[in-house]
Order: structure tokens, then C-alpha cells, then sequence
């Protein structure tokens, strides 16, 4: 390689790191700088050598100076030609298990390269957790998440058509006093309203167990991939929900995560021992974790899920409540000098049920706009 290909090699990586911040960093007119990339692009193309030679060390100078506003807030831990090269390689990879340009660079990958501890204003940010870039630049999602807000979704259904079916009972009850038959199609109308209490509700239960055990699966692989270098192997089997080639019941992996995750390496919550199970632990458990199971795959030995709107609903309530519970406290359980997760909302639960309450009144909205 010659010495202005080096050099050309040089400058052009710094445009490849602008195209990148472009791509991710929240609040950058990537329109301007994509124009500026391949204006530098075009030009070291098609120039000619001598007079690429005498524009080039101005255009580096350019160059440097416009990546410096972004290099400030988010400090380099690698050279800029590393970088370029890893963002390029992040679309060469066939073997990927997703769509960079759909689910975004997960938050480890691109942290290995640079300080991104000014991107978000969370507290902490799992490894896996998946940065937008592109049309999603400035979001940012991760698994749990999506099943913390279809939880909520589910509770806020249970409850409208629980709601739904209390006036229409009333109205039922005012008709009957009028001296109006209970017609077949009313009946049929009542239980439909019933099934659909009666669905949401067991569903509502399924979708927070899985947040619980997704959330939980979650801090036990970031911590793995955070800590890939000092733990072993014994170790990282556990982190991924694994000993002796068999799976952890969600019991064993709250217990142990705690034990490797904090720095005094002791189970503040033990959800292993019946007689030391505390609560809502036991509740979770004990009350609702055979609910959960006869939901997802039922046997008449299993518990009843034959129950009456009322009791649906009840459970659904209490379940979401003892859930939101379990997670704040293994959450503090595992990482005591953190508040709750910001990046989950802190797990607050009026806030997730209120923005659920707003998510269906906006659909709500759509669905009277696209009817009328």
C-alpha cells in the first residue's frame, strides 16, 4: 500500500465514524452528515491522485474536526480505523441471528469501542439491550420490556371488558325489571364478554410469569457476557439458565444469580427452601405458578382454570402487583447499590399501567376513526 492510499485509508475513516454517530446518537441531522460522507466519498473515488495529494490534509482536518464534537461525548477505547472497520463488519456478518438494520447494535457490542455512558440517561444498561439506528435511531428496546408492556396491555384488556360486562349486566338487570325476556342472543352476548374477562385475565397471568422469567434469564446473561473474561465455565453455564446439560427451574436461577452476581456472593432471597420462602416469593410460587402452568399446557390434575369473570380478574390484579414485586426485589437483590432498572421504567407500577391505559385509548381511537 502506498502512502497516500494509507492516508486516504486514514481520512476515510473518519468519515466512516461519522456515518456511524450519524446512525445512532440521538438529535444529529443524519441527512447533513450522510451528504458530507458521500461528498468525501465520491471525491477520494474519482479524483484524481494529485489532486486528492493536495485536498487531503484539509479534508482530514475537516473531518477530524466535526467526529471531535461526537468523540467528546462518547470517548473512543479503540483507534478510529478499528472502529470504522467494526462498523462495517457489523453488515458483512451472514451468520447473524438478526437484522442489524431492524433490531439495532446491541448495547455491549458497540461499548467494547467507545464510552456510551452519556447515550442513555439510565442507571444501568444490559449488554444485550438493542440501540436503534436508522429509522429507530434514538430508541432503544430489549426483550423484557416487550413483554413488561404486553402485560400491562393484557391487564388494562381483562379490566375494560370486566368493566364492560358490569354495565351490561346492569343493563340487563334494568330490561328485566321492565318486564323484557332474557333473549338467547343476550345470554350469548353475556358470555361472550365472560370468555373475554375470562381470556385476558389468564392471559395477563402467563405474560407476567414470562416477564419474571425473561427478566430474570436477562441479568443472568448480561452478567455473563459482561464478566465472559473471569468466570468459568461452571459459572457461565449457571448465568444461562444450564447445570449439567439440564435446565433451571426459575426457582434455582433467582437463588443462584444472586450468589454470583453480588459482590458478598450471598442469596438475600431464598426461593429453593419451602420453609424459608417468603413473600410474595411464596405467593408467586405457590399460589400462581400452577395457575400459569395449567394456562400453558392444562391436565384435569393441574389447577382449575374454569373460574368466574370476578375471580379472573382478581387474580389477574393480584398477580400483576406480586410480580412487579418479585422483579424490584431481585433486581435489589442482585445489583443493592442501584436504584430500580430506569431502563424498565423503575418498574414502577402506575406508570406501566398508565401507559398501557393510554396505548388503548389511542387504538381505541384508530379503531373509531377506521369504523366511522
Amino acid at each position: 500500500m502506498s502512502d497516500l492510499e494509507k492516508r486516504i485509508n486514514e481520512t476515510f475513516d473518519y468519515a466512516v465514524y461519522l456515518h456511524m454517530v450519524g446512525n445512532f446518537v440521538p438529535n444529529t441531522d443524519y441527512k447533513q452528515i450522510k451528504e458530507i460522507v458521500d461528498s468525501v466519498h465520491d471525491f477520494l473515488k474519482n479524483a484524481d491522485s494529485e489532486l486528492i495529494e493536495s485536498r487531503l490534509p484539509e479534508l482530514k482536518a475537516t473531518l477530524i474536526k466535526i467526529s471531535n464534537q461526537f468523540i467528546e461525548k462518547f470517548p473512543l477505547k479503540c483507534s478510529m480505523s478499528e472502529m470504522a472497520t467494526a462498523w462495517n463488519g457489523l453488515f458483512k456478518n451472514k451468520d447473524d441471528d438478526y437484522n442489524v438494520l431492524s433490531t439495532g447494535m446491541s448495547y455491549g457490542w458497540l461499548e467494547q469501542f467507545m464510552d456510551l455512558s452519556n447515550l442513555y440517561a439510565y442507571n444501568y444498561v444490559p449488554y444485550h439491550y438493542r440501540i436503534g439506528i436508522f429509522a429507530h435511531k434514538g430508541m432503544g428496546s430489549i426483550e423484557e420490556n416487550f413483554l413488561l408492556n404486553d402485560s400491562f396491555s393484557l391487564l388494562v384488556k381483562a379490566q375494560y371488558y370486566f368493566d364492560l360486562l358490569l354495565k351490561f349486566r346492569e343493563i340487563l338487570k334494568k330490561e328485566e325489571s321492565q318486564g323484557n325476556v332474557f333473549t338467547a342472543e343476550k345470554r350469548i352476548q353475556a358470555t361472550d364478554l365472560n370468555l373475554e374477562v375470562a381470556s385476558s385475565s389468564r392471559l395477563t397471568i402467563v405474560s407476567f410469569y414470562s416477564f419474571i422469567e425473561c427478566f430474570v434469564n436477562s441479568i443472568g446473561y448480561d452478567y455473563a457476557l459482561r464478566n465472559t473474561n473471569i468466570i468459568d465455565e461452571r459459572t457461565n453455564e449457571l448465568l444461562n439458565g444450564m447445570k449439567n446439560k439440564g435446565f433451571l427451574s426459575l426457582k434455582s436461577k433467582i437463588e443462584n444469580f444472586q450468589k454470583i452476581i453480588r459482590k458478598d456472593k450471598k442469596a438475600i432471597i431464598n426461593t429453593t427452601d419451602e420453609k424459608q420462602i417468603k413473600e410474595p416469593f411464596k405467593s408467586f410460587f405457590e399460589n400462581y405458578e400452577e395457575l400459569r402452568n395449567a394456562s400453558v399446557h392444562y391436565s384435569p390434575r393441574k389447577e382449575c382454570i374454569w373460574l368466574k369473570p370476578h375471580d379472573w380478574i382478581e387474580k389477574a390484579n393480584d398477580f400483576s402487583k406480586i410480580s412487579i414485586e418479585v422483579g424490584i426485589l431481585f433486581w435489589k437483590s442482585c445489583f443493592p447499590e442501584l436504584k430500580e432498572p430506569d431502563y424498565l421504567r423503575q418498574l414502577d407500577y402506575v406508570s406501566l399501567l398508565d401507559l398501557a391505559k393510554n396505548r388503548q385509548n389511542r387504538v381505541l381511537l384508530v379503531e373509531k376513526e377506521v369504523i366511522s
